[in-house]
């Protein structure tokens, strides 16, 4: 599956820098386009993977280049009135060959709040393809507008993109991590969602149906207006001494689960058969456990896919279900998928994604709790970091906002 990706504000380039840098995929490479979209030009400028032609910003004459802190409404307003300069962005980018759009952003700052769902609508109603979003949740810790411009962003994403994969930053992450980290913890979100949206062009959802396309496959996986986090696990097929193959990226992030044998051939080999289907068992079960990309309470208003990409020769014959598929407390209905890998994707290693689906979902209930209580009770907003203006322009905006109750009946009020 083909996608045209859109980095929004600092931590949406970041996640374009990633999916750009990576040049092993456990499936296929699903980056057929890319563009990063900022208000700052310093961080436009510390990209090093997303070709400068499509390298955009924003509100030149608002935010002069220097970024809008943590202002998602100014953000919004930008980008509102920028439509047509966001329109020209896909002059440069395959769109029309892709099979859908993520946008990629962290919800805690202005621009990644405040843009993104303005962009995903834009790009929405011009090209006939799903929009999806790939949205970074905020630390708890973090500055009390972070969670503010979180739950705001989230509302308004949902209602203008097709489905929202979520990560969270509290489960992985410290508030303030360095550049190393940031680049591992990354690299370990584009390879999950980068494995999923793979696994998911490989299907063969409906055989009767010869027109069906990565689009329709996705439209049987990412329930329409639906929230999701994913569960990884990636493993050697067949555990062997350290080589110059089996020592790259992924035995570094994800290492051996347990040492085995010498690798012998399956073909001939019942023991390392058996050793296969176990390890297939126990990759399984990693990436339906727990922790996932966010918390997620496992209960029967999940809906829950489980892929798992192994070379042929690893797979047992027959229903892979009955002998594979695990059983974790909570998950009651799974459907497993299995693909192949193809080609182009690294061929000598199990993998799993388990994508876990919800119209709603706990960490996303307390965090819009927590906006309004924060917007019900703005005394915090006289302690922010922030310019005297924008503090004096918040605090207008919380005490006379409009609300609205459009997906929950609560009072949240809209970013725009």
């Amino acid at each position: 599956m083909e996608l045209t990706l859109i980095g929004v504000g600092r931590a949406g380039g970041r996640l374009a820098d990633a999916f750009v840098k990576t040049d092993e995929w456990l499936v296929v490479d699903p980056v057929a386009g890319v563009c990063a979209v900022d208000t700052s030009r310093a961080y436009l400028q510390q990209l090093s993977e997303v070709p400068d032609a499509q390298r955009h910003l924003l509100g030149t004459e608002q935010a002069k280049g220097h970024g809008v802190g943590f202002d998602s409404e100014l953000a919004a307003t930008i980008a509102v009135e920028e439509r047509d300069k966001i329109l020209t962005i896909g002059d440069g980018l395959p769109i029309e060959d892709s099979d859908a759009i993520l946008t990629l952003s962290g919800l805690g700052g202005g621009t990644g709040a405040g843009m993104t769902p303005i962009i995903a609508e834009t790009v929405g109603n011009e090209y006939d393809i799903p929009v999806y979003s790939l949205s970074i949740l905020p630390h708890r810790r973090t500055s009390p507008i972070q969670t503010l411009n979180a739950a705001r962003s989230l509302r308004s994403l949902r209602q203008r993109t097709d489905h929202v994969l979520l990560y969270d930053n509290d489960l992985w992450a410290p508030p303030d991590p360095d550049e190393s980290l940031y680049q591992e913890v990354n690299t370990r979100v584009v390879t999950a969602v980068g494995t999923l949206f793979g696994a998911i062009g490989q299907l063969d959802i409906d055989q009767s149906d010869k027109s069906t396309g990565p689009t329709k496959q996705a439209d049987g996986v990412l329930s329409k207006n639906a929230l999701s986090g994913l569960g990884f696990a990636t493993d050697a097929a067949v555990q062997a001494g350290p080589t110059e193959q089996n020592q790259g990226l992924f035995t570094r992030l994800w290492p051996p689960q347990s040492e085995g044998p010498e690798e012998k051939s399956p073909e001939t080999d019942e023991s390392t058969a058996t050793m296969q289907r176990e390890k297939i068992a126990n990759v399984l079960n990693e990436a339906a456990s727990p922790p996932y990309t966010l918390p997620v309470a496992l209960n029967k208003e999940l809906e829950t896919e489980l892929f798992i990409i192994a070379p042929e020769s690893c797979l047992p014959g027959g229903d892979i279900s009955s002998k594979v598929l695990p059983r974790v407390e909570g998950l009651d209905s799974t459907r497993l998928h299995v693909c192949p890998p193809s080609p182009m994707g690294v061929r000598d290693r199990i993998s799993a994604v388990c994508l876990l689906t919800a119209s709603r979902l706990d960490r996303v209930s307390e965090l819009i709790e927590e906006a309004i209580a924060l917007q019900n009770d703005p005394s915090w907003v006289k302690d922010l970091e922030v310019s005297e203006q924008y503090r004096e322009r918040l605090e207008s905006r919380l005490n006379g906002a409009d609300t609205t109750s459009a997906d929950g009946g609560d009072d949240l009020h809209s970013l725009f």
